[in-house]
């Protein structure tokens, strides 16, 4: 069922331009010529999002929106003027809106508004334990989720890569628990966190007497996980007598626990992760790489999906705030803006203790840069943190040199959140797409 989006505005063509392209964008729209209809809509019929001119004969926006949120305070309301005042900006956050846009309008970033509105909206509703944990839906995310999900049909071996903190322990328990062996045990282990000396007795079980300290048989994690899916993450770590037992196992089958000369039958899946390119790496077996990864998957770092990170913020605020005890706190959208321009180096893990500290911290019922850590919060504030921020050189620079290699470089980087789709790219920085093919080709930009 398609969200329902409700547009007031008093100037019929710029109701009929908002409503159009809305419903262009696949909503339902529902239209409204002042205050008063618009409020007898919202008490009549559910509404997901409305957004509302701001200077209106009767009920202005900003009273629209106060009656609105008493009604239901989850619905995000987006407000829209011509002329716009910082006064009127203020008044409108406080007084709860989603957002604050000026005429005339650009109907894609009113579609990127109404949409990280609507995401928020969903995740702020109570949900069933059955809801999946991967938040976002950005090409780059989409398109792992599909592999894993036409990898977990099979019994093959999958190896999953990606930057510490992409969530490659979620993705091992989303392909266990759509395979046939969802039934079965996940047992999952940290191969960096064992001793090497201990690595082949955790994975494979021993034998009584086998070693100094072992006093009865011992299963491995191997048998622990019979029947089901074993995940090794940071499988780069293992040694090479590990190794060896591991690739005998995926080739015949069966294991021989430490310190024991008969053989046990096996019937594990594999699904192992590392964040290295274990590939090009000598003192990992090439073999023992081709044997895992006969399925390989490609996960995102953050920084990659942006338009994720509002919607997977909300996410684990909302949980963190559940831990808490604590009703949600509003995030203003200013924050959402800075949190999507932060770069990440922690991936979503990151984000997470993001949250958790927000979720302590954030002492009003609104989150503002305030309760962000330092390095997120103080944004682009002052001369020096701009120029920091943009990396303007000290001294005498070559003005039109470093011009051109911003664009450039911003260029690149709207092709990569895009992956490679022009269009979306060129309409990402406002551009035509004639004007943006023209800027690839005087960089030499051929994707």
């Amino acid at each position: 069922m398609s969200a329902r989006v409700l547009v007031v505005d008093d100037h019929l063509p710029s109701l009929e331009a908002m409503a159009e392209g809305l419903a262009d964008e696949g909503y339902d729209v529902l239209r409204a010529g002042d205050g008063a209809s618009a409020l007898a809509i919202v008490r009549e019929q559910p509404v997901d999002v409305v957004i509302t001119d701001l200077r209106m004969a009767g009920m202005d926006g900003v009273e629209l929106l106060q009656e609105v949120r008493a009604l239901d305070p989850q619905i995000p309301v987006l407000l829209v003027t011509a002329h716009a005042t910082i006064d009127q900006a203020v008044a409108a956050t406080q007084a709860g809106a989603w957002c604050f846009l000026t005429k005339p309008l650009r109907l894609a970033e009113l579609a990127i508004q109404v949409r990280n509105a609507l995401a928020l909206r969903r995740l702020s509703r109570p949900r069933g334990d059955q809801a999946d944990p991967i938040v976002g839906r950005s090409p780059a995310l989409t398109r792992a989720l599909v592999t894993a999900d036409r990898a977990a049909a099979s019994d093959a071996t999958v190896l999953l890569h990606g930057e510490t903190g992409t969530g490659k322990e979620l993705f091992a328990k989303r392909i266990h628990s759509r395979s046939p062996r969802a039934r079965g045990p996940f047992v999952a282990v940290n191969m960096g966190a064992i001793p090497e000396s201990l690595v082949e007795s955790e994975l494979f079980g021993h034998a009584k007497g086998a070693f100094t300290g072992a006093a009865t048989d011992r299963a491995g994690l191997f048998e622990a996980a019979q029947g089901g899916t074993l995940f090794l993450d940071e499988v780069g770590e293992l040694g090479g007598p590990a190794q060896t037992r591991l690739l005998r196992v995926l080739q015949e089958r069966v294991l021989r626990r430490v310190g024991e000369t008969r053989d046990r039958p096996v019937d594990v899946r594999i699904v192992a992760a590392t964040h290295r390119d274990l590939s090009n790496e000598e003192q990992f077996r090439r073999d023992l790489y081709y044997r895992l990864a006969v399925i390989t998957i490609e996960l995102p770092p953050l920084r990659a999906r942006p338009d994720d990170v509002p919607v997977l913020f909300a996410h684990a605020l909302r949980q963190a705030c559940e831990r808490v005890g604590r009703p949600v706190p509003q995030v203003v959208p200013g924050v959402l803006e800075r949190l999507a321009r932060h770069r990440w180096p922690g991936n979503v893990r990151e984000l997470l203790n993001v949250a958790e500290r927000v979720a302590v911290l954030a002492a009003d019922d609104r989150v503002t840069a305030a309760d962000l850590p330092p390095e997120i919060g103080r944004g682009a504030e002052g001369t020096g943190a701009s120029e920091a921020l943009l990396g303007i050189p000290e001294g005498d620079f070559d003005l039109t040199a470093w011009l051109e290699g911003l664009e450039e470089s911003l260029l690149r980087r709207a092709l990569e959140r895009h992956d490679g789709v022009k269009a979306r790219a060129a309409a990402s920085l406002g551009l035509e797409r004639n004007a943006f093919r023209y800027k690839l080709k005087k960089y030499g930009i051929e994707e």
